[in-house]
């Protein structure tokens, strides 16, 4: 999908739910939207509040001159509609908030590159791939600087989709299944949340995997079933469960002190299969990440989009 594309789509969006119900007074966007390319494949737009979107596996373009990844004990298979779930979050961010999320999309298949991954495995040893890899992850750092310029700290949300039997999403703090079924072996200086408990000394145990309050909690409330969430607090043993990647583990970690975040697995059917669902979840995410913010940080959204 080009840029041209891309701010055609943002902007139709725009109008359609521009008569929506608005649950925050929206803000001047002050002309921040920013997209560009950074190769073919890399895509970036700026934001102007404290959220950064990773969208490493929804590229469909599958040039005959790049190899097909061929290395050993590799996953090719893309994340339909994330791209399209990314832009739809995006415009109604735009529509009932006035803010606009910092996000970075590639647009070439994971049977060519996957972009989390580390830079070996992701083309397995392609070197002509490593600056479109360096791109996409420049382009991170470059987000988190923006962020953090600004903000005390950037949220950062690595976006998938599984293919799963049990419809519900999967979220990823870097907590695996046997540790959501056993709380009292998690560790919570090696999740992707620890980041934002130093600042705030809020918690150091659970708070943000099955309380009132946890993001999988909130979605679970607004009809979209969540893995950890008070809910439903761990995946049962047998069920298939992503807990995070390369990119959760590389932004979250003690490199990057300022930012937390997660992974989202969306299931296909009822969130990623058609645009009224897509519609449906991004309305219910950002809902849910608003109130994330104001009951479980410093940050607030009415210093968003300013």
């Amino acid at each position: 999908m080009g840029k041209f594309k891309l701010v055609v789509y943002s902007v139709v969006c725009v109008l359609i739910f521009s008569s929506c119900k608005k649950t925050i007074v929206p803000a001047t966007l002050n002309n921040v939207v920013v997209k560009k390319k950074l190769d073919q494949f890399t895509e970036v737009q700026y934001g102007n509040m404290p959220l950064i979107i990773s969208v490493p596996h929804g590229g469909l373009e599958n040039p005959s001159n790049v190899p097909d990844r061929s290395c050993p004990n590799i996953t090719t298979v893309s994340d339909s509609k994330t791209i399209e779930m990314a832009l739809t979050i995006d415009s109604v961010c735009k529509a009932d908030y006035g803010f606009q999320p910092y996000i970075v999309i590639s647009h070439l298949n994971r049977i060519k590159l996957d972009q989390n991954r580390e830079i070996t495995e992701a083309t397995c040893g392609n070197n002509n791939l490593n600056t479109i890899w360096n791109n996409y992850h420049f382009s991170i750092d470059t987000c988190i600087t923006k962020i953090t310029n600004k903000y005390p700290q950037a949220l950062f949300i690595d976006l998938h989709g599984h293919g799963h039997t049990k419809q519900r999403l999967e979220l990823g703090y870097l907590v695996n299944a046997n540790e959501l079924r056993n709380p009292a072996t998690i560790l919570a200086s090696s999740t992707s949340y620890y980041n934002m408990l130093l600042p705030n000394s809020i918690s150091t145990g659970t708070q943000f995997l099955t309380t009132a309050n946890a993001f999988g909690t909130l979605m679970a409330n607004k009809n979209f079933p969540s893995v950890p969430s008070a809910q439903d607090a761990a995946p049962a043993v047998g069920d298939l469960f992503f807990d995070g990647g390369f990119n959760t583990q590389k932004y979250t970690a003690t490199l990057y002190p300022n930012v937390f975040g997660w992974q989202i697995e969306c299931n296909f059917i009822g969130v990623r299969d058609n645009q009224t669902n897509r519609i449906k979840f991004a309305k219910a995410f950002l809902q849910s990440l608003m109130e994330f913010y104001s009951r479980n940080t410093i940050m607030q959204p009415s210093t968003f989009g300013k």
